[in-house]
């Protein structure tokens, strides 16, 4: 999608504007923003000002796409100067400079914007995006950095859950009532059951570490793996209970991400 440039005018507001700042993004990074839109419009609208800016961000600090009303200015680029909001669409190289995790103070023309930052991770670790709002001093910003941490958690969700090389998806938890939430455990498998990916849930709740090697699913779960595929076949929303290798029981639900039969 192109780029858009917002003027102001005289007509009741209506939906936060879009701005991207590509015409073309290589595909993980038009994937992240796919995954990311819906998210950042659901925080700009519970933030509910409307002098209020939802960036997004791959991990260099390159802008992808902005929610809500452009600022006169935004922070430094990683070259030292300052990016114009109003010009994003012709300047990719517009960054968000320093990414922190707590408010920061940004120079916009004249004024001053507070910010707030929220790495999106990868499953090994990694950032893979960068969450930022930015917002006047006047705005009141007290629970702002809880709901960016919770969409940054929504965004890896979908993205994991979605992985196009992925087979079966688990999703287990040891309190039934958070499957389906983004604070469920989520553990990706290819065909022949070897782990592909799993969410920091998942990871600290198996213990699996920085390592997940050329583990399969029974390396992880004492589950049958033709069985497994089979009870995610038959779409089964009610949780089944499966036991970890060391032991734990989990709540879980599993489902495909191709039909059985597919390629």
């Amino acid at each position: 999608m192109a780029a858009g440039k917002h003027r102001s005018s005289g007509a009741e507001p209506g939906p936060p504007a879009r701005t991207f700042v590509a015409d073309v993004l290589e595909p993980e990074r038009a994937r992240l923003v796919a995954f990311s839109m819906p998210a950042m419009e659901s925080l700009h609208l519970q933030l509910g000002s409307p002098t209020l800016t939802v960036l997004l961000a791959d991990r260099d600090g390159f802008i992808l796409s902005v929610v809500g009303p452009p600022l006169p200015q935004l922070a430094a680029a990683p070259g030292g100067a300052p990016a114009a909001a109003d010009d994003l669409a012709a300047a990719p190289t517009a960054g968000l400079g320093t990414i922190t995790d707590h408010a920061v103070a940004l120079i916009a023309g004249r004024r001053v914007v507070m910010g707030v930052t929220a790495p999106i991770l990868a499953p090994d670790g990694g950032i893979i995006g960068i969450l930022d709002f930015c917002a006047t001093p006047f705005d009141n910003l007290s629970h702002a950095s809880a709901l960016l941490q919770t969409t940054a958690g929504i965004i890896e969700h979908r993205l994991l859950e979605s992985d196009e090389h992925g087979f079966l998806v688990l999703h287990f938890h040891p309190r039934p009532g958070v499957l389906g939430s983004p604070l469920e455990a989520l553990a990706v498998f290819d065909r022949e059951s070897r782990l592909l990916a799993t969410n920091q849930v998942a990871n600290n709740l198996l213990a699996l570490g920085g390592g997940r090697g050329e583990l399969h699913c029974p390396d992880c779960f004492d589950a049958h793996w033709p069985g497994l595929v089979g009870q995610a076949a038959l779409s089964v929303t009610e949780p089944f209970m499966i036991r970890a290798c060391r032991g734990t029981q989990f709540y879980a639900r599993a489902t495909l991400r191709h039909p059985p039969g597919e390629r």
